[in-house]
């Protein structure tokens, strides 16, 4: 009875001290814009004590030329803290919006900050959160997270809604010591019809800088599926195995995933190269190669680095094609839609070679085959009829290439 009455005389209080609805939106505004370093406005705002103290916000946006976008934002905090002056935090909860890559490096003057804020929240759910990239690629994720002291994650589930088959990433905190500045989580997902499980470690660094670093062990992927998962067009169908390392360092989660580096190396055995039929390439010089391609075997190594000023670079290297007894061997790098990709076919365990240029944005591609080569091309294609059968695999490095701009170095993952 005694806390009871507490309560009623501090939301009591509270009613009494607490400007109008609208004041306490412009105030809220004023000082996100502050904070942000643009002009934010929030169309409404509500706020409750009773049955338990609640603030949405409804229809908040930046002024920016693509605003980033928040529908409703749901704010439970405990009351008894938040008299002592202390922000502490039951649940958060997102329910739609709009975050463009871009539009972030606009926030804060570009710099974040670091450091924990002074903050506990105990539980954070996002519903139907679209995150745009620099290619303009927009995607929806849903998600939901347990925290505790000090903004310690204990578990966290991230999936795509109503995607089949599953697109879903669970994290789940391992129990460690006390001491250890190194929190460590299993990884399990779910992408293409296959899983990938490993494991997860977040340093805390003097200063507050965080570094995360991780394995990843891609089994029986989808390619195809998996990246029409992400909304994203895919070079190669067939179903791949894998071994993945990560890593990235900043100031923030958001720092984090901004920065993140991947190297995969991977095997697609069999394979399809879409959209692209080698035989047809080679034998036009290039000036017509629609179709696709069938492999024995395709492998390699796929990097990818993300920025916040140019988006995500991806590397394909070391990428060697198999079709009976002919071989391909490449690598190429797309960047915002723009690919730059060479390869070399050999025929008959590498007696003539066919070099092979592939540029220009994606769906506009232009092909360059060499002439040299093709004198003895032929003669080996009377032998083994289908060159491109080999030489489609060179394509299925269609993520990334090697005479473009080296994408800016990321912290190296620690073995």
């Amino acid at each position: 009875m005694a806390a009871a009455a507490v309560l009623a005389a501090a939301a009591l209080a509270l009613w009494w001290w607490l400007p109008s609805e609208a004041a306490l939106a412009q105030r809220v505004a004023a000082q996100a814009s502050t904070a942000l370093g643009v002009q934010v406005r929030v169309g409404a705002l509500h706020w409750q004590l009773l049955p338990r103290p609640q603030v949405s916000l409804h229809d908040v946006a930046t002024a920016q030329e693509q605003p980033i976008e928040l529908r409703r934002l749901v704010i439970e905090p405990r009351l008894l803290p938040l008299l002592r002056g202390h922000v502490a935090l039951d649940r958060v909860v997102l329910d739609g919006a709009r975050v463009v890559q871009q539009s972030l490096r606009g926030l804060g003057g570009g710099q974040p900050k670091s450091g924990a804020p002074d903050l506990d929240v105990a539980r954070v759910e996002f519903n139907d959160v679209t995150w745009v990239s620099h290619s303009g690629v927009a995607v929806a994720y849903s998600g939901e997270a347990d925290i505790g002291a000090g903004l310690r994650l204990h578990e966290a589930r991230l999936w795509r809604p109503d995607q089949q088959p599953p697109a879903d990433l669970h994290i789940l905190r391992e129990t460690a010591d006390a001491q250890d500045p190194t929190q460590r989580f299993s990884l399990q997902a779910r992408v293409g019809g296959g899983t990938a499980e490993g494991q997860a470690r977040v340093l805390v660094q003097p200063g507050g800088r965080l570094r995360l670093e991780g394995e990843l062990s891609p089994r029986k992927v989808e390619v195809q599926a998996a990246l029409n998962s992400f909304h994203r067009d895919s070079p190669v169908a067939g179903r791949a195995d894998g071994e993945t390392r990560f890593a990235a360092e900043g100031d923030n989660p958001l720092a984090l995933a901004q920065t993140l580096h991947t190297e995969t190396r991977f095997t697609i055995q069999p394979a399809t190269v879409l959209r692209f039929d080698l035989d047809r390439a080679i034998e036009t010089l290039g000036r017509e190669h629609a179709g696709q391609t069938r492999l024995d075997r395709l492998t390699g190594s796929v990097q990818t680095q993300n920025t916040p000023a140019q988006g995500m670079a991806i590397r394909f290297l070391h990428i060697k094609a198999e079709a009976g007894r002919l071989s391909a061997s490449g690598s190429a790098l797309l960047q915002r839609r723009q690919l730059q990709a060479t390869a070399a076919i050999d025929i008959v365990d590498g007696l003539v070679g066919v070099p092979m240029r592939i540029e220009g944005p994606l769906g506009q591609l232009k092909v360059t085959v060499s002439k040299a080569p093709l004198v003895g091309a032929v003669a080996g294609t009377a032998v083994l009829p289908g060159v491109g059968t080999a030489i489609g695999a060179a394509i299925g490095r269609l993520f990334g290439g090697d005479d473009a701009p080296t994408p800016p170095p990321a912290p190296a993952p620690r073995r």
